[in-house]
């Protein structure tokens, strides 16, 4: 018994599952105490319209979530790839001033659009309310064209996590916080404008951005010169296509079948369905990013040692044991703490069924167990296989949830989306995560 248990204490040191866990919620706790300071300050000291304002403001840096078109994730295979030795120095710095390229180019793309929409008088009916109140247009400018500038930094995260160092990507985002308070502190002290808060969010994105590209270009090479620059042609042939389009499909298959619960339960529920649907997202969403970044160690790790032919099935098999045990934690820590919270966040005019908490605490343990698989079927044949189960879980999710809300209210969404997830994403993808690998042990060529 001990054995077993210090077998998995070893295979969860190895992945760092519990540094990542931990840096990444202490990484949580400081954004939530930033936006509990400027919803204090901004709701006494300014009005509740100006907190309004802000969180609809700062909501806007999350707008563009796939618009590196994947480019991302070519990032971190060929990281991987460079690292385990199966790419080469010139093809390694090919394919980052290309993505280097094609990420400016879009970031370039779409802050002129932002400005254009300025110019235009374009963001005051696409705000509604917010956008009539004075600088909205010029702050929506500020908050789009900061998000551009993230694309092409967002690179430095991709190539930390190709090199397994997802422990630093997180650890860095500490800095985003940090600056946030910073600025909210400065705007505070010296009574600044109500709508120059909105300069704290952006100022704290990018500082993580910038700092998480410095770190990156540190590690995977002393001599960031040689791999920095600019060039249209390339001795070497790029193939970002084969994994960026994937990749992009999978993401805009999440956010249709996994993003869009809350219009699902407004339109086939009721407006109570929503709000307890919404408050329960509150407290799963932070225990979901956990197991994400948990995740997301994975990934390089798998590439680099299915390509060196020295990934097998038990370590496989443990790292599903490890992060299902994991979100079995954090299931029950939904369960527990989510009843005590919703109580003391509505003060005692919101309740929610036991069902819907239930049903929120299955869907994150499915979602835990489906990592070590999302996270080895990374290359271009497992990226499609992903697609279509992907686009296949959520559309058979979501239909099952509207036959069941009126029945289940917002329990119906939890559950029909767990559902399409085990039958039509969890089980074929572990199962064929686990036929490439033990083929690969038998015969030492990868499939």
């Amino acid at each position: 018994m001990n054995t077993v248990v210090s077998s998995y204490l070893r295979s969860a040191k190895s992945i760092d599952l519990g540094g990542t866990g931990f840096f990444r919620l202490v990484g949580l706790l400081a954004g939530a105490c930033a936006n509990f300071a400027v919803i204090a300050i901004l709701s006494r000291d300014y009005g509740v319209e100006y907190y309004a304002f802000y969180a609809l403001m700062a909501s806007m840096l999350n707008l563009l979530p796939f618009a590196d078109f994947g480019i991302g994730a070519t990032m971190v295979n060929a990281t991987a790839d460079y690292r385990s030795g199966a790419l080469d120095r010139m093809s390694f710095q090919s394919h980052f001033r290309r993505a280097s390229l094609v990420t400016v180019l879009v970031s370039l793309a779409v802050a002129s659009l932002a400005f254009l929409f300025y110019q235009l008088g374009l963001w005051v009916p696409m705000l509604g309310a917010v956008g009539e109140m004075s600088h909205a247009s010029a702050l929506a400018t500020v908050v789009i064209i900061s998000a551009a500038v993230g694309i092409p930094l967002g690179l430095g995260s991709r190539i930390l996590q190709g090199c397994g160092k997802m422990r630093v990507v997180v650890t860095a985002a500490l800095i985003g916080p940090i600056i946030q308070l910073i600025v909210i502190v400065v705007c505070w002290t010296t009574h600044a404008p109500a709508y120059l808060f909105v300069l704290a969010p952006c100022a704290g994105y990018l500082a993580v951005g910038f700092l998480t590209l410095a770190l990156a270009l540190r590690s995977i090479s002393g001599d960031v010169g040689s791999l920095v620059g600019w060039s249209l042609t390339s001795p070497v042939r790029v193939r970002m296509a084969e994994t960026a389009v994937p990749f992009f499909l999978i993401s805009i298959g999440m956010v249709v079948g996994f993003q869009s619960h809350r219009l699902l339960i407004s339109t086939f529920g009721t407006v109570e369905d929503v709000a307890q649907y919404s408050v329960v997202a509150q407290f799963a969403g932070p225990l979901l990013a956990i197991l994400g970044v948990m995740g997301q160690n994975l990934w390089s790790r798998y590439r680099q040692r299915y390509r060196l032919g020295t990934l097998r099935v038990r370590e496989f098999s443990q790292h599903i044991v490890l992060l299902g045990t994991v979100g079995a934690v954090f299931a029950l820590a939904l369960i527990v703490i989510s009843y005590p919270g919703i109580r003391f966040v509505s003060g005692g005019s919101l309740a929610v069924p036991l069902a819907t908490v239930l049903a929120g605490s299955v869907y994150i343990l499915v979602v835990s167990v489906h990592q070590p698989a999302a996270m080895f079927l990374m290359d271009p044949r497992g990226l499609w296989l992903q697609v279509l189960c992907v686009w296949l879980s959520g559309l058979a999710g979501m239909a099952l949830a509207i036959s069941l809300i009126p029945d289940l209210g917002p329990a119906a969404l939890y559950l029909g989306l767990s559902a399409g997830m085990v039958v039509l994403q969890v089980i074929p993808c572990i199962c064929i995560s686990m036929r490439r690998i033990s083929s690969m042990e038998k015969t030492g060529v990868t499939v």
